[in-house]
């Protein structure tokens, strides 16, 4: 088995602040930090972004990714990646309309420029009415990622957004695997559409183990999902026991 790292999307984290947020974390086993653009974001003046920095290295949390960004057209893209880059990120995640060719081209070329992976976030239909507008199939992400073959652009596998569209995270490791590039682990059950891993339909021992067979990643696995402020971290305690379980199975 890899030795996967666990980490956290900071939107779990919706209604704190950055510093907020750090304080919670301190309460878990988390050390790794996807960025959401609430917390800290290119928009920010250079010394809040500084002082962020130092306030995360002095909590001994290291951000690995950027995200989600949303574009709908070109020219936006740019100020992330390169915020992404500015902080210390080893990868930014995206959502956009899959037929925008142009967008994807310009992403893969920031992404060599500043050396920056990109993720492709798939949607489902909790947080988007027209499913044209986003990736919610394994044929929307195949399809760009199969026209476009570049070692820096892939997919962020979110299993709870699969999960509502009725595809099978295991399925999209087993086509999309060495593609794939980054994760969001989250669930759906009766109890709610964004659950914490482990916590519904999501098969977490078989997806980390064909996440060893089928891809090089190297990301942290993500821990992701929307619930209410009040019980995010003892959602996020439950959850990164059901994960670190998993990878010890």
């Amino acid at each position: 088995m890899a030795a996967f790292d666990v980490g956290v999307q900071s939107v779990v984290y919706a209604e704190s602040s950055l510093y907020e947020l750090l304080d919670e974390l301190d309460e878990t086993g988390i050390d790794q930090l996807e960025l959401w653009g609430r917390h800290l974001d290119p928009d920010d003046e250079a010394e809040t972004v500084a002082v962020a920095e130092d306030v995360l290295a002095d909590a001994g949390v290291s951000v690995c990714g950027h995200g989600v960004v949303d574009l709908d057209d070109t020219g936006q893209a740019r100020e992330h990646v390169a915020f992404a880059d500015r902080i210390g990120a080893d990868y930014v995640t995206v959502n956009y309309p899959p037929a925008r060719d142009d967008v994807t081209e310009e992403l893969i070329d920031l992404a060599e420029e500043f050396g920056i992976d990109v993720g492709i976030h798939n949607y489902s239909s909790v947080h988007h009415d027209d499913l044209s507008q986003v990736f919610s199939s394994i044929d929307d992400a195949r399809a760009v990622l199969e026209a476009y073959d570049h070692p820096r652009l892939g997919l962020c596998l979110d299993t709870g957004h699969f999960l509502v569209e009725d595809v099978d995270p295991a399925e999209a490791v087993r086509e999309l695997g060495d593609r794939i590039n980054s994760v969001h682990l989250k669930d759906t059950s009766e109890a709610e559409a964004e659950d914490v891993p482990g916590a519904g339909r999501l098969d977490l021992p078989v997806l980390v183990d064909l996440l060893d067979e089928h891809t090089e990643l190297d990301a942290p696995l993500v821990i992701e999902y929307e619930l209410p402020a009040e019980r995010a971290t003892e959602a996020l305690i439950e959850a990164e026991r059901n994960v670190r379980a998993a990878l010890d199975d």
